[in-house]
């Protein structure tokens, strides 16, 4: 049969009362710090993730706007451009009309001064006409050296 020591008995009691002992205030107590730990530790995970996520969507959200501006950027240009065009066409047409002005005006000066100087010309040559024959009276000489003659002397007094 078997013999049984009695210290073998006492070593499992003493065994199974510290394990009893142990998981007591030492596993439990370990159990639930490492409980609290992993919750903490995927408290921090989850806000970790819902904040990339809250970046992403942010940096899309900013994304978008990046390009609508973008996109406002080039229609302000746009109508600058062609608001600027249509200006610079504007300002053509008016010097282009303004020169035809000036041009119209000159053409009409110089018109009136040339029937001016016409008729200032007819009146002095008229008036020449006048002292020849009224010389020529005085004279009695209407010789053709004698007109000549005339001729001289006017062109000499002016």
């Amino acid at each position: 049969m078997l013999n049984l020591n009695w210290n073998i008995i006492w070593t499992f009691v003493n065994l199974i009362i510290l394990y009893i002992l142990l998981r007591k205030f030492l596993f439990g107590p370990i159990t639930a710090m490492m409980e609290k730990r992993e919750g903490e530790i995927k408290s921090s995970l989850d806000n970790a993730s819902a904040a990339k996520q809250e970046a992403a969507a942010l940096k899309a959200a900013y994304t978008d706007k990046l390009k609508t501006a973008e996109a406002a950027a080039g229609d302000i240009i746009k109508s600058a451009k062609e608001e600027a065009k249509a200006k610079r066409d504007e300002i053509i047409s008016k010097a282009k009309e303004d020169a035809g002005n000036i041009v119209l005006n000159a053409n009409k000066q110089i018109e009136l001064e040339k029937e001016r100087s016409i008729s200032e010309a007819k009146s002095e040559i008229a008036s020449l006409v006048m002292d020849a024959a009224l010389k020529a009276a005085k004279n009695g000489d209407v010789s053709e050296s004698a007109v000549d003659s005339f001729i001289l002397e006017v062109g000499e007094a002016k």
